[in-house]
């Protein structure tokens, strides 16, 4: 085994298995960690005697908490609005070229999303040809709560099977159980540490991912399903005002904990997901890394995300001063600022070239 600071890569055979390593952080992906990441799976592209790649962590509470968006404040900080938009271009750029290489892969790869599962980390997982997870599973989108959005093309794969689903994850931020993620088609199967010792033996002759054998989802699960569907189809025409009220009224369990999540979260950033999601909803994972690309620098000038950081992760008082009281309040021009060309090139988000 080759152990880095970031990336654990073991070799065994035709697979390689790749564990993200930064415990302290939950793994939250910081310029570093994505540049190792990166690099290690253009390695394994480039190997003819690698068939498959593993992606997982090294530690069980989480695969990925998301993006070290704290660390990105923090250098914001003091710059002019065209060096912040620079700073957040070169940032998410790298971000979302990593989530392009994993959605693009030349080579299948399995993703095991074990523990927290959150932001730019549900961005890794999504992208895999097979998504599993385990009963210590929880994903979310929590965006919203420091003044952001759903970037990472969650546009594209939050809304691919479910678009209602997607929209709702999308616009509260709520946290989904490994029941959630199955039901909604978010994962394909869920497994144990005897599984992946399995699985990860027959990768490792050889056995491409399409060809593993996973458990298809039980009784329960697909009961869960029924209900998940069965409360989102209630929902309606899609104007973002009355899903609110009517998720607000209803007692269906997920519907409850959005309404929970909307008493905290920016009402600008849950308008501006609304709008954001219904514009990407027929676009590809890669249209939306590219829309999303322009959206986050240019937030990175605005004031809601460096005050929802604040209030959140760095000065942690958790008493945001939101520039808006409800979505109502929020005007329409101002989200459409955040779609302005940028005053500088943008890097393009393509799909890895092979040879």
């Amino acid at each position: 085994m080759t152990n880095t600071d970031l990336v654990q890569v073991q070799r065994r055979q035709a697979l390689t298995i790749l564990r993200l390593n930064r415990p302290l952080a939950l793994n939250a992906l910081n310029l570093e960690l994505i540049e190792v990441l990166t690099k290690a799976l253009q390695q394994a592209f480039d190997d003819p005697e690698v068939r498959s790649i593993w992606l997982e962590s090294a530690v069980e509470k989480a695969f990925c908490a998301g993006g070290d968006v704290k660390a990105l404040v923090s250098a914001l900080a003091h710059l002019n609005a065209e060096e912040q938009r620079r700073l957040g271009h070169r940032y998410f750029a790298a971000e979302y070229r990593l989530d392009a290489m994993i959605e693009h892969s030349p080579k299948p790869i399995v993703a095991l999303g074990r523990g927290l599962v959150m932001g730019g980390g549900w961005g890794l997982f999504a992208g895999a040809n097979v998504r599993l997870v385990d009963a210590s599973s929880r994903f979310s989108m929590p965006e919203l709560q420091i003044g952001l959005f759903p970037d990472v093309g969650a546009g594209h794969f939050l809304q691919k099977h479910h678009w209602r689903a997607g929209t709702l994850i999308g616009i509260s931020g709520i946290h989904l159980t490994h029941d959630d993620v199955l039901a909604l088609d978010y994962a394909h199967a869920q497994v144990g540490a005897e599984d992946v010792a399995l699985l990860q033996a027959e990768l490792a002759s050889g056995k491409l991912p399409a060809e593993l054998t996973l458990s298809p989802a039980d009784a329960r699960i697909l009961e869960h399903r029924d209900a998940w569907l069965s409360a989102l189809e209630s929902l309606g025409e899609p104007v973002l005002s009355d899903w609110i009220a009517q998720v607000q009224a209803s007692d269906f369990e997920p519907f409850k904990a959005a309404a929970v999540q909307w008493q905290t979260a920016s009402s600008l950033s849950i308008a501006h997901t609304w709008h954001h999601f219904k514009r990407l909803r027929e676009a590809s994972r890669l249209t939306a890394l590219q829309t999303d690309l322009v959206v986050a620098s240019n937030l990175c000038s605005e004031p809601e995300f460096t005050e929802g950081v604040r209030a959140l992760l760095i000065d942690k008082d958790k008493q945001p001063k939101w520039l808006y009281p409800a979505v109502e309040n929020v005007p329409f021009n101002l989200i459409e600022r955040f779609y302005q060309p940028l005053p500088f090139e943008t890097a393009r988000i393509e799909a890895p070239v092979q040879d």
